[in-house]
């Protein structure tokens, strides 16, 4: 399964295929420090990660996906929605290397993320969660409609709790 965006690919993870490239990624610091950990990933970290990203598409039929540039067929991030199960709710989730950032694609794959939650999915709501310095990813976060609900502590650190139901995006897509 993949969608295609204006200059992306959303496919699923292949661990022979993207393990390299998205370690190289996923072991940025610059990366790292907005996740759980705080830092980077080591290679075995990564390949633990891609094993979850495999096991939820298999337990709930959706997931996160790697996010490719149709042009170059080069490996950017990660995109997608990851059932939390602490909150028993679905985030919309994104993370890209350097080489990435700043050209839109984040938006460009969460908005593709969102429209295959709420009209392929039929969900009633979906979630992004950021830490409270993440300027980059809240400004993303907001360019997606969901509005800030309130800041909470979750997986040991503070974050931001933003929400758009079905009735919101439906109001404001294009």
């Amino acid at each position: 399964m993949r969608i295609e965006t204006e200059r992306l690919y959303l496919r699923h993870f292949d661990m022979e295929k993207d393990l390299k490239a998205y370690a190289d990624i996923m072991g940025e610091n610059e990366v790292g420090k907005w996740l759980p950990k705080g830092e980077g990933h080591t290679i075995e970290e990564t390949e633990r990660f891609m094993n979850y990203i495999l096991k939820h598409w298999e337990k709930y039929n959706y997931g996160i996906w790697a996010v490719v540039d149709k042009e170059t067929d080069c490996l950017l991030g990660h995109c997608g929605l990851n059932f939390i199960r602490d909150l028993s709710e679905t985030e919309v989730l994104y993370a890209f290397g350097r080489h990435a950032r700043g050209k839109g694609y984040a938006t460009e794959a969460a908005k593709a993320s969102l429209k295959y939650a709420f009209e392929k999915l039929d969900f009633d709501h979906i979630i992004a969660l950021a830490k409270p310095l993440n300027k980059a990813s809240i400004n993303v976060i907001e360019k997606l409609g969901l509005k800030f609900v309130k800041d909470m502590e979750l997986f040991d650190m503070e974050v931001k709790y933003f929400n758009i139901t079905r009735e919101e995006y439906e109001s404001i897509k294009k």
